[in-house]
């Protein structure tokens, strides 16, 4: 059975944000900020990625996702577990950023997500040499998810 959260969820990311309207675009953002606001970010953060680890199986849905939730500002908040959260990507993607993430919104969401998390070493105007990539614990996050066998 689906709840209402979860339904307005799939309807926010079952979509490619590559072909998205700016009208749309404006549309679907404010629909986020609604989904938000009325049941709370954790709430709303929570069926966010239980859509992410059930729906996102490819590197190319798990990129579109992570398209999708900047554009939807879920960058702007904190999330929990930052490492499990962006060692999912990672795993999607094999750590190919080159090939899958040519717009670096996994950096951007890494070193947005981790120092509102407290990993201030993430921060750039602390650490201007940080490469997600190359941090142990998200390389450890995405090590668990292969181990995971998904």
């Amino acid at each position: 059975m689906v709840n209402e959260i979860d339904r307005q969820t799939y309807w926010l990311f079952n979509r490619y944000f590559g072909i998205i309207p700016s009208k749309v675009y404006y549309m679907l953002r404010d629909k986020a900020e609604e989904q938000i606001y009325e049941f709370g970010w954790d709430e709303t953060f929570k069926s966010w990625k239980k859509y992410l680890f059930t729906e996102c199986k490819t590197p190319e849905s798990a990129i579109n996702f992570a398209n999708l939730f900047w554009s939807y500002g879920g960058q702007d908040h904190p999330v929990s577990e930052p490492y499990e959260f962006l060692g999912y990507f990672y795993f999607r993607i094999d750590f190919d950023t080159e090939k899958h993430d040519a717009g670096g919104f996994l950096d951007s969401l890494a070193i947005d997500l981790l120092p509102r998390a407290g990993y201030y070493y993430a921060d750039p105007n602390i650490n201007c040499d940080y490469v997600p990539e190359l941090d142990p614990r998200i390389i450890s996050a995405a090590k668990a998810w292969k181990s995971a066998g998904l």
